[in-house]
């Protein structure tokens, strides 16, 4: 596939990053610096040109034969208008815009944006999900199958589930356990397993089978009362996810004029003009307290500053968003569970907008770990056996079945049928040896 991004900002460069690796990608950016990293750091075609003037998306599009034009400028005005110009250029060219302001998200018809993505709306509704799911650390949205893929923490707190053997959890019917994550190893045969303080699980399942899970595991105290630190798209977005579910929030934005603003947005959300990284603001709103502290400015250094410090002040859950890959590993460092990956979530949104969820669906945390779906072959060895009966390959686990519409979580008496639509997890599978259980060749890239 022959693919345009305009725009090699967080947003287009961590595209290109992911689509680069299997399709044809040209990166148009104006700025020479921007350009200059993106040529020598990616397998890509750079121009150094301004993306908003047809001319030079009439030409790029006619050299390079395109297929897709995703635009990712900072202004949303710029790419509906890129992606409208494409359409007048090139009918059948797939176009996807990146969008802050929910204003625009508005149908524009045949001749405009195909898709619409907005990461920032995207991370706050993962964030609100994570805040309002108290033992969850990770969480992503299948929105074909109307299911979610949640990391579970076990802690002090769920003592009554520690040393437990997970076939004896009492685990709800629409969920299913994908792998246990315990220090470095990935474990995906757990039925069997006992859980260990610390151990991370993997829950594939419906939204309100997540939330009985959650349950399951056992609350210390429920999540009533929110801290959201930062007042840009993101934090603003979080609390009026959060002011909807009849939650106690308060906003701490250091912009002035944002904070007049947002307090005009808001009826129940509490704002505090103040610097989110400086102690005594922080203590005297009470961050401490909290049951769950955001932090969620667009500055990672800012987030991870303020994050160690309602740490200190002893706050039960804290989440943090970071924007650069390389801050994941220093997130990490410091002992904070829950963190968001901005460039995850752009790279999981471009996979789930450009890629049929017959292949790849979800980019994963660690390297060597796939999360697919297949359909059963006919000529599959699967074909009407019962799931207890099949050896998977080592590191493979088949997460749901989906039959005629109908998510089916396998049990040992479940029998496979023909057509039947499997998710997989994988992590350093033999695909040879998948391939042949399935009866066919799995292709599993972006």
């Amino acid at each position: 596939m022959n693919i345009i991004i305009v725009g090699a900002g967080r947003v287009g460069y961590t595209a290109a990053e992911v689509l680069s690796q299997v399709h044809n990608l040209l990166l148009i950016e104006s700025d020479i610096d921007k350009a200059e990293t993106s040529k020598n750091l990616l397998n890509v075609s750079v121009l150094n040109d301004d993306g908003t003037n047809p001319a030079v998306i009439k030409d790029a599009i006619r050299r390079n034969q395109a297929d897709v034009i995703i635009s990712t400028t900072i202004q949303d005005e710029d790419n509906l208008f890129i992606c409208m110009m494409a359409k007048r250029i090139k009918p059948e060219i797939r176009t996807i815009a990146r969008v802050r302001n929910p204003d625009y998200f508005i149908p524009t018809g045949k001749d405009g944006v195909d898709q619409i993505i907005s990461p920032e709306l995207i991370a706050a509704q993962k964030i609100s999900t994570l805040a309002l799911l108290e033992n969850a650390v990770d969480y992503e949205t299948l929105e074909t199958f109307n299911m979610g893929l949640a990391t579970f923490l076990v802690s002090k707190e769920n003592e009554k589930i520690i040393g437990s053997v997970v076939i004896s959890l009492g685990i709800p019917e629409d969920v299913n356990v994908v792998a246990i994550y315990r220090g470095d190893e990935v474990i995906t045969e757990t039925e069997t397993l006992e859980l260990h303080l610390g151990d991370k699980i993997s829950v594939l399942g419906s939204p309100d089978g997540l939330s009985k899970f959650n349950q399951m595991m056992g609350v210390y105290s429920e999540a009533n009362e929110f801290i959201i630190l930062g007042g840009g798209v993101t934090g603003s977005n979080t609390a009026g996810i959060l002011e909807s579910k009849k939650r106690y929030v308060k906003l701490i934005e250091p912009d002035v004029e944002l904070c007049r603003k947002l307090a005009r947005t808001f009826s129940n959300v509490i704002v505090v003009n103040g610097n989110i990284v400086d102690p005594h603001v922080l203590q005297t709103e009470n961050v401490g307290r909290a049951d769950v502290v955001i932090a969620i400015s667009d500055k990672d250094e800012t987030n991870l500053l303020a994050s160690l410090m309602a740490m200190k002040l002893g706050a039960p859950k804290i989440i943090a968003k970071y924007s650069m890959v390389e801050y994941e590993d220093i997130f990490d460092f410091t002992g904070i569970q829950t963190m968001i990956g901005y460039h995850r979530i752009v790279a999981n949104e471009i996979t789930k907008t450009l890629v049929s969820d017959e292949t790849s669906l979800l980019q994963m945390k660690r390297e060597g770990e796939t999360f697919f779906s297949v359909r059963v072959s006919p000529k599959s060895r699967l074909v009407e056996e019962h799931f207890g009966d099949v050896s998977f390959p080592k590191g493979a686990k088949p997460t749901c079945i989906v039959r005629d519409g109908v998510v089916i979580y396998p049990r040992m008496d479940t029998v496979f049928k023909s057509g039947d639509k499997v998710l997989m997890f994988t992590y350093k599978v033999d695909m040879q040896k998948l391939n042949r259980l399935f009866g066919m060749k799995i292709d599993i890239n972006v």
